[in-house]
């Protein structure tokens, strides 16, 4: 049966215009959304920004993705003139984390705050629109894969994630909107959907628009949020995961399973370390939770009790062990 969809595939394409092998399992995510393989650092996630809820596809052409795809910022009170572009980047990083890297992105209230306007924080509804390639392989079997989580305090909406047509069509949308975050979620919370397929066999449909969406930029007040992992992966060989509405609660992990590179950890601990070239950031741990930070020879640098969910930690440049309760990470800034 795979060897047939496989053919059917490379037929499609050939009538297209163009061929593209697409193997099974390939991973055919735009470079720029693999966060696990780029440096730890400032991340410039977002190239132009435009108020309203969706991209003008009149203004962003197809033409600007060739390169490998791009992300718009949209929303509300988001300004046309890219004015958004540079304070939102500057909330993004790539950060290092037990699991391997990921993206963070800092929300209004952290000590690196992404100011959306002059006057504090974009109240109202945003959105990051991530488009992919514009080769993105049409009439060919794809899941997709989003795992985020939020730390802080619980907010009023859910935060969703949609794939979209590059035209924006509500019929046929790829991944109708979906949950990817509930005020009452406190672990990784997993999106993973094959794709309805129908939706994107025309070129005119491509490239795809993956939007990501905040309810309300100000429910996002001292929080963060963290992105694991988006992925696109043409012909699974796996059947799609399915999770039970009624007994599902996340994961515990980004990764989905319990195992972890922790040194000395008898017992799960509450929270999780996370580390750029500038901080350490401890997140979701027990409010009054005693942090030693040692030097790799066993010298205590800095003391921290923890006052909130999302905690920064300036340091500079070196290794360290971070310890708290029985769990140690090690970490290199």
């Amino acid at each position: 049966m795979k060897t047939k969809a496989l053919l059917f595939s490379a037929l499609c394409l050939a009538s297209a215009g163009f061929v593209q092998a697409v193997g099974v399992d390939e991973d055919i995510t735009p470079d720029y959304l693999k966060f696990s393989e780029k440096e730890v650092g400032q991340y410039n996630l977002v190239s132009y920004s435009g108020q309203g809820a969706n991209p003008d596809i009149n203004t962003w052409t197809k033409d600007k993705m060739e390169a490998g795809g791009m992300a718009i910022l949209t929303g509300n009170n988001v300004k046309s003139d890219n004015s958004s572009v540079a304070p939102f980047n500057k909330g993004c990083h790539i950060v290092s984390t037990e699991y391997g890297n990921m993206l963070l992105i800092k929300a209004y209230g952290s000590e690196e705050q992404p100011e959306l306007e002059a006057a504090g924080q974009l109240v109202g509804f945003a959105a990051v629109n991530m488009y992919t390639r514009t080769d993105f392989p049409v009439s060919t079997p794809v899941r997709f894969q989003f795992v985020s989580k939020i730390v802080g305090p619980a907010t009023a909406s859910n935060h969703t994630v949609s794939v979209w047509n590059f035209g924006g069509a509500t019929t046929n949308v790829p991944v109708p909107e979906t949950p990817s975050y509930y005020p009452d979620v406190t672990k990784w919370w997993p999106v993973i959907k094959d794709l309805n397929t129908t939706a994107i066999v025309g070129e005119e449909n491509i490239p795809l628009r993956i939007k990501y969406f905040f309810p309300g930029y100000d429910n996002l007040s001292n929080r963060a949020i963290y992105i694991a992992s988006i992925k696109f992966t043409a012909n699974p060989s796996t059947e799609c995961p399915e999770f039970d509405p009624v007994m599902f609660d996340g994961w515990d992990t980004p990764t989905g399973d319990n195992t972890s590179t922790v040194i000395n950890a008898v017992e799960t601990q509450k929270g999780f370390v996370a580390w750029d070239n500038q901080n350490i950031y401890l997140n979701e741990m027990e409010m009054g939770t005693q942090v030693y930070i040692y030097s790799l020879n066993g010298s205590l640098v800095k003391t921290v009790t923890v006052l909130d969910s999302f905690v920064e930690v300036p340091m500079s440049q070196g290794a360290y062990v971070v310890k708290y309760g029985n769990k140690a990470t090690k970490v290199i800034l």
